[in-house]
């Protein structure tokens, strides 16, 4: 074997060597001080019914939606995890980037490249002006030795990069589930404020008409009955408005779920009746809920393609190693041949005016803006949760009251209703009290939805959701 074929070899195998020894980036620091506990539920001890807890060896909840206890709602999220546009949007886009981490590998081998071509050809004087057949083939390989690892680099960002939207893939899936359970329970607290208008409209009619007959026997006035008929108008004019509530989430349903507004109308018309949660919601430390997020994933992983990125920039301070070779066949009538060859190429910048000391600046700039980035969404992750289980568990204690009121004023309006019929209270008690009834059980209900939409709220902030699990299970 000649030198140089010895020489080229030598090379191409400690090129080898080198991008073997070379590995992705690995899980990065946010730099940001470790979190012991929730704000919100640390200090006095919690009380054996509070509402939340937080317990260090809790996991972050995956399929959370089971614990509404609601078969409507699981099939809604099945059937959104199947058919959501922008799922499938968010899905197409890892592959995007699979497919660049593929064309960043390919750096790494050999490229071989064939050509082939013949002709019959007449030279004119320089040929005898005889006319003779051309023919040959080649193959040639080109392999840049990666010696100072810049494609292993772009290798590394690009696999970073694929991981940072597999992640963001996770957390649009988050999104999409906490989304379809915010506009689920938003359609049912209207139905009931529905119901719950419908139910106090009968009962305001009911008083209107019994006005009515006191008017015949002189009991009631003219003025008594306009103010009866008055409150009846108002009530009747809540319900278009908590309509078109109903309305708008069962279209936000039907998008989300990939399909045309009104496709689900039938599906969600029946109106169910709302269970009660689960007491004591036990919530996962802080350190497990920044490593079940997925949106803290996509942010240091994309911090992690910054520093690949700057490596790459800088291998292109050293020489470019290439190595060479071809054969190839050739016929020309009546004579043959063989061409062959085996070399080296080296290019080593020289002087280019700063362009490369640039583009190092420039991506020593993004990788600084990365890492305050990825700082950023562990802040806001924790501000995430905080504020949830801040929102769920003021609203827990808004709710108890809110049952408590309840209670209180169906039994005023019901004691004003009596007296009134018996002649020792005024009209005006009786629409006082069933107007404090219907904004006491309006607000109640309302309170139902929101407690359901914190507690969304809250498994949605610890990345509850992202795992490609069976969601029907």
């Amino acid at each position: 074997m000649s030198d140089p074929i010895k020489t080229s070899l030598a090379v191409a195998l400690a090129a080898a060597l080198v991008s073997a020894c070379t590995s992705p980036v690995g899980p990065q620091e946010s730099g940001i001080g470790p979190v012991s506990g929730w704000a919100r539920l640390t200090g006095a001890p919690a009380p054996a019914d509070a509402p939340l807890v937080s317990t260090a060896d809790a996991e972050v909840e995956q399929r959370w939606w089971r614990r509404f206890d609601d078969p409507v709602l699981n099939g809604l999220i099945v059937e959104a995890l199947e058919g959501s546009k922008t799922l499938q949007i968010a899905k197409a886009r890892v592959e995007e980037a699979r497919a660049a981490r593929g064309g960043a590998r390919s750096l790494l081998w050999p490229e071989i490249s064939g050509t082939a071509g013949g002709q019959r050809v007449n030279q004119g004087v320089s040929g005898n002006d005889k006319t003779i057949g051309l023919a040959g083939a080649d193959l040639e390989a080109t392999w840049e030795l990666d010696l100072f690892g810049r494609n292993q680099a772009r290798v590394a960002e690009a696999t970073a990069l694929l991981d940072s939207e597999e992640a963001t893939r996770q957390g649009v899936r988050v999104g999409l589930l906490a989304d379809v359970a915010r506009s689920y329970f938003d359609l049912r607290n209207s139905q009931r404020q529905i119901g719950l208008t419908r139910q106090n409209l009968a009962t305001q009619t009911r008083t209107l008409d019994l006005i009515r007959d006191q008017r015949q026997g002189a009991l009631a006035s003219d003025f008594d009955v306009e103010r009866a008929g008055a409150q009846v108008s108002a009530t009747e004019a809540l319900i278009p408005a908590w309509e078109i509530r109903r309305d708008a989430a069962l279209n936000r349903l039907s998008v989300l779920l990939g399909h045309p507004p009104g496709s689900h109308d039938a599906l969600l018309a029946a109106e169910t009746g709302v269970k009660p949660l689960d007491p004591g919601i036990v919530v996962a430390a802080p350190a497990k809920v920044l490593a079940a997020r997925p949106d803290v994933r996509a942010a240091e992983r994309r911090f992690a393609a910054s520093l690949s990125a700057k490596d790459a920039a800088t291998a292109a301070l050293f020489p470019n190693i290439s190595l060479t070779a071809l054969f190839g066949a050739q016929v020309a009538t009546p004579m043959e041949a063989t061409p062959w060859g085996i070399g080296l190429s080296l290019a080593q910048p020289i002087l280019n005016f700063g362009r490369i000391q640039s583009q190092i600046d420039a991506a020593d700039a993004r990788q600084t803006q990365a890492f305050l980035a990825y700082q950023q969404t562990v802040l806001e992750a924790l501000e995430n949760m905080e504020t949830a289980l801040a929102g769920y568990g003021h609203e827990a204690s808004r709710n108890a009251a809110l049952t408590t009121g309840v209670a209180r004023n169906r039994r005023a309006a019901d004691l004003a209703r009596q007296q009134y019929a018996n002649g020792y209270t005024g009209l005006l008690d009786v629409l006082v009290a069933e107007r404090a009834l219907l904004e006491a059980e309006a607000a109640q209900a309302a309170s139902d939805a929101s407690l359901r939409r914190d507690l969304v709220d809250i498994y949605a902030a610890a990345g509850g959701g992202w795992s490609d699990g069976d969601a029907a299970r």
